[in-house]
């Protein structure tokens, strides 16, 4: 019974060896997975807010282009409302003189200038409605007469002119005019008077 006993024991020691080294083996291998999955996870989450990050920035990118943006065209639409309501005063402050002395002197002055770029020797004068009655013809030729260097006849035509104020310079053939009504140069200078108003007003806070 003894060798029996003792190749029991022998048996038994090996077996309990051999599930230490299996228990070892599984333990090391077990360990292997968990530190092979905890990189993995390290590296997806690092991947996964790497990739929130870009997004975010991305995101806050296009928001403040966005932003930027669309205060430029409020700012843009600001000044706008602005020159017209500048522009609309002008206007009112051009009518506002009518009849009055300051606006035969603008008259007068609107049809040298016309003729001064005609240079002709006769030319037509057409008036809105009642504004023939705010020049004198006689002194305007002598005007004309001293800034050109050469006498010019200007009659006053029949025809009337839809227009708030100022005058049209043509000559007798009609093939020449230069159109100074208020409307007229309003339109013609529109651009430049705009690009004043708008210096005179933002330039110095921009």
């Amino acid at each position: 019974m003894t060798g029996i006993s003792n190749i029991i024991d022998i048996i038994n020691a090996k077996t309990a060896e051999k599930e230490k080294e299996i228990i070892s083996e599984a333990e090391r291998h077990k360990k292997i997975k968990l530190e092979e999955a905890t990189r993995r996870a390290d590296e997806k989450a690092s991947d996964i807010t790497k990739k929130a990050e870009l997004d975010t920035k991305s995101e806050l990118s296009k928001y403040t282009a966005s932003a930027k943006l669309k205060s430029k065209y409020r700012m843009l639409e600001t000044k706008d409302v602005l020159i017209n309501e500048v522009l609309t005063t002008v206007e009112k402050q051009m009518e506002s003189i009518i009849g009055k002395a300051e606006y035969k002197k603008v008259l007068s002055r609107l049809i040298v200038d016309g003729c001064k770029t005609l240079s002709e020797d006769k030319l037509e004068l057409i008036f809105p409605k009642g504004h023939a009655s705010y020049v004198d013809i006689a002194e305007i030729e002598k005007v004309i007469a001293k800034e050109i260097g050469k006498k010019t006849k200007l009659t006053i035509s029949k025809e009337t002119k839809r227009s708030k104020g100022g005058v049209i310079i043509r000559t007798l053939d009609n093939r020449r005019w230069v159109d100074n009504t208020f409307e007229a140069r309003l339109e013609r200078f529109g651009n430049t008077v705009r690009d004043t108003i708008s210096k005179i007003l933002f330039e110095s806070r921009e």
